[in-house]
């Protein structure tokens, strides 16, 4: 898809929108379970049970049973989900859990004698449903909330239950029978009987039809430190367009719920991972719409876990890269090599170690995550991580991050850099390094530090075309420089000392892959006079590398090739610390007949006068450059604004935006740039593009009104306090890059019908439609014209016909229909006309 700059970017939808499900508490199918943001519901035959998370393991519960009813009562599963749920917790594979099915809806028949009850979820809440046949009386149920401390009517009419400092907020009743085909509204509300019984109060109707008493049950719940999700990685199926993302919970329960969620997965009643570090590890799997969650999987042990890089194959497989201090983190097939067992923690031949090192891990997930094919540690005694993978066409895995190890698995016959070279490594300086992992985990084909005495750091990887590419963060004057760029061979370009011990630049370095080892082709400083850090990396086909990240340095490159983007810079003039500017910058391969050297193609520093961090960067098929973000910066951030439309802005909405940039693949001018977020902090972490060109972003939100689209709820709960608490979520989103819609024409009697259908957030008030009877012919080319043509008898001869012609713009009569506008009609904006003459020309005046 070839993208032209001045498209405007949509956000298209907050992935997440799957419905709430149950899943089966048990074998026998005789109780269920399913999960809000800090909150389960647990339904059996004789009730339910509501369960409040305050933080770690502390929890309230509300017990729902219905009074006077008998033990007859029936629980079944209603229709199966399309996904299944699979829990990967602790080194046992006999403990872990798999294709465990997925149910939209609970029943229980005859709770009271012509009384079923319906469990399910709509909008991510939960509601239930009173089905009375013809003849039974409402007020034959009463509901009865053990567990409560006090209940109350609202002024709203809704029944707030208090339950230990929380609330359980269950909205007035929506009543209702089926009246001729229709439905037909019943007036009703609740009526306290006595301190913890409600019952129903239902006006006038017809008691010879069933009735439906639909309580919808939204939550109101605990906002702890520790009960949330931040996904810190994203990939797209290259086959088939579905969404991953990875990262971090500490809820009992993978969410991704500020409105718009991702489904709650609980492991167990009680949070099994850590709580001081990073929780458990997740990974979550969406069809391409994102609106069904095909897998979602907890990855750790019994202590901490982070995933923080994700790439997908072609197969589905999905690599993940992350750190973990358990020491029965999940392993399957793991690394074996000389003095290194990638089967036990800090790679040591025990089942536990008394400093509980952090290790980085390695995991290949199957296509429908059921499956490790293989999950391994990867370090030495002291503490390691991975913070990037990247994977070739043959599944051969490249990982990046740190480590503290002076005992970190090299392969020390090939390993370009065999010992740590930091002086200190207790907890302090590190070395990054880089390792290849052969298919399906079998082999350690090359593994080597990378850095110098000081503190180094690999952040991000990626692979193209034969060569591997790494950046990342330099603390040492003397990291390795080799083939760089010029002038850029010295932290800070300072030739004698850095000006503050804690100096870093950022810093870039190319292997080609050479059979199982890797040649360094160039390594790099990248940075100004000040602090500098890379971040992110992406690179094409041709061998060059496009790096992200943040700088405080004045004098950081700064080179464009067009006029446009110089309007869009706000250098960090005054080179304060706790002001950064973003950057990308291109960095090619200059070869001559007696060297590689690595050259800057481009370099673009943009921001505000806040702080401005680029995390990641990636490339569509035709070479476009997406970036995204975290800003803080008000109002200034954005000086190109054509194109954002609906939930995107182009200025801060809250504490901190994500933002998303797009810049065309010759670097001339912006496709786009917004900011996407609430009046909360919002971060954008990582981005993928799919095979259409629409960027798909990833990150951590604390906003209540994050927006969202196509999503099941408006909120980052169903019903909140105003503390937050630090509870942040995971969100997912796509930013649409359009074309114009497709214009179509039917006949409709008398009249001529255009329509067209929507695409995300466009309306006909910023995609005007605009008309003419005539076109004065130029030597000037119009694109996106359509023609109807009518007989006399106004039927359609040739439907719309999308055409390409030579206009003279300035003489030809374009009239703008607003009177009246288009209106949605059956999924369509349509337009209505009755024509006046045998030939009408349509187009959209935004393109």
């Amino acid at each position: 898809m070839v993208l032209a700059a001045g498209k405007p970017a949509l956000a298209e939808a907050v992935f997440g929108s799957v419905p709430l499900w149950f899943e089966s508490s048990g074998s026998d199918n005789h109780a269920f379970t399913a999960h809000a943001r800090d909150a389960e519901f647990q339904v059996t035959a004789s009730g339910a049970e509501f369960i409040l998370r305050k933080s770690g393991t502390d929890q309230a519960s509300v017990r729902m049973t219905f009074a006077g009813a008998g033990n007859g009562a029936e629980i079944s599963a209603g229709a199966k989900l399309g996904g299944t749920i699979n829990y990967f917790t602790g080194d046992n594979p006999a403990q872990w859990r798999t294709a465990i099915p997925a149910y939209g809806s609970v029943h229980l028949d005859n709770v009271y004698p012509g009384v079923n009850v319906v469990y399910y979820g709509d909008n991510r809440n939960l509601e239930y449903d009173f089905n009375l046949a013809a003849g039974v009386k409402p007020d034959t149920i009463a509901i009865r909330f053990d567990g409560a401390e006090k209940i109350s009517i609202d002024a709203e009419g809704q029944l707030v239950i208090r339950a230990d400092g929380g609330e359980i907020i269950q909205h007035k009743p929506d009543t209702y029978q089926i009246v001729s085909g229709q439905r037909q509204k019943v007036d009703a509300g609740y009526r306290i009987l006595d301190a913890r019984t409600v019952a129903f109060e239902v006006g006038a109707f017809d008691h010879t039809l069933p009735l439906v008493i639909d309580p919808v049950l939204g939550f109101s719940t605990y906002f702890g430190g520790n009960h949330g999700e931040k996904a810190l990685a994203v990939a797209v199926n290259p086959t088939d367009d579905s969404i991953f993302i990875a990262g971090q919970t500490f809820s009992t329960q993978v969410t991704n719920n500020i409105g718009f969620a991702t489904n709650t997965v609980s492991m167990t009643t009680n949070f099994n991972g850590g709580t001081s570090l990073f929780g458990d590890a997740f990974v979550a799997h969406f069809d391409k719409t994102g609106t069904n969650l095909l897998y979602c999987t907890y990855l750790g042990g019994s202590r901490d876990d982070i995933a923080y890089s994700l790439v997908v194959d072609s197969a589905g497989h999905a690599f993940v890269a992350g750190a973990t201090d358990s020491t029965n983190f999940p392993v399957a097939y793991a690394l074996q090599y000389t003095n290194f067992n990638g089967s036990n923690i800090s790679g040591v031949f025990q089942s536990a170690v008394s400093e509980y090192p952090l290790d980085a891990f390695v995991t290949e997930l199957g296509s429908n995550g059921t499956n490790l094919v293989y999950s391994t540690y990867l370090g030495g005694s002291s503490w390691d991580a991975a913070y990037g993978i990247a994977i070739d066409s043959s599944d051969n895995a490249y990982v990046t991050g740190y480590t503290l190890s002076s005992n970190f698995p090299v392969t020390l016959a090939t390993a370009y850099q065999t010992h740590l070279r930091c002086t200190n490594n207790f907890y302090v300086n590190g070395n990054a390094f880089i390792a290849e992992i052969s298919f399906g985990g079998t082999n350690l084909n090359y593994s080597t530090y990378l850095g110098g005495t000081n503190n180094d750091l690999g952040n991000a990887i990626c692979y193209n075309n034969g060569m591997v590419f790494v950046a990342g963060q330099a603390g040492s004057t003397n990291f390795p420089w080799v083939n760089g760029v010029t002038n850029w061979n010295h932290l800070n370009g300072n030739t004698n000392i850095t000006k503050h011990v804690n100096a870093t630049d950022g810093f870039v370095t190319a292997f080609t892959v050479n059979g199982p080892n890797l040649n360094m082709e160039y390594s790099t400083f990248l940075g100004g006079s000040n602090d500098d850090v890379a971040t992110g990396i992406a690179a094409d086909a041709s061998g060059n590398a496009y790096v992200v990240g943040w700088t405080v340095s004045t004098n950081f490159p700064n080179s464009t090739n067009g006029a446009q983007l110089s309007s869009f810079v706000r250098t960090n003039m005054a080179g304060i610390g706790n002001v950064t500017n973003a950057f990308l910058t291109q960095i090619t391969v200059t070869v001559t007949p007696t060297t590689t050297n690595a050259t800057i193609g481009y370099s673009q520093i943009f921001g505000g006068d806040s702080y401005d961090v680029a995390n990641g960067v990636a490339l569509d098929s035709s070479g476009n450059v997406f970036v995204v973000g975290t800003t803080t910066s008000r109002t200034n951030y954005n000086a190109f604004n054509t194109g954002v439309f609906g939930s995107l802005r182009v200025t801060n909405s809250g504490a901190s935006d994500a933002f998303v940039t797009a810049f065309t693949s010759d670097f001339s001018s912006l496709i786009y740039s917004a900011n996407i977020g609430g009046r909360r902090g919002d971060y954008g972490n990582a981005i993928a593009v799919d095979n259409e060109g629409n960027a798909i972003i990833a990150g951590q939100t604390a906003s209540t009104n994050f927006p969202v689209l196509g999503s099941w709820t408006t909120n980052l709960t169903a019903a909140v306090h105003s503390k937050m608490d630090g509870t942040n979520d995971a969100f997912v989103a796509r930013i649409l890059t359009t074309n114009s819609p497709v214009l179509c024409a039917a006949h409709s009697g008398t009249n001529v019908l255009v329509f067209w259908a929507p695409i995300s957030e466009l309306t006909p008030s910023n995609l005007l439609l605009e008309t003419a009877s005539n076109l004065l012919m130029a030597a000037t080319i119009v694109t996106n014209v359509y023609i109807v043509t009518t007989n006399q008898n106004n039927i359609i001869k040739t439907n719309s016909v999308k055409t390409n012609l030579y206009v003279l713009e300035a003489t030809t009569n374009w009239v703008t229909l607003t009177n009246p506008m288009p209106v949605l009609t059956n999924g369509n904006y349509t337009y209505t006309f009755d024509p006046s003459n045998s030939m009408r020309f349509y187009r959209f005046k935004q393109f």
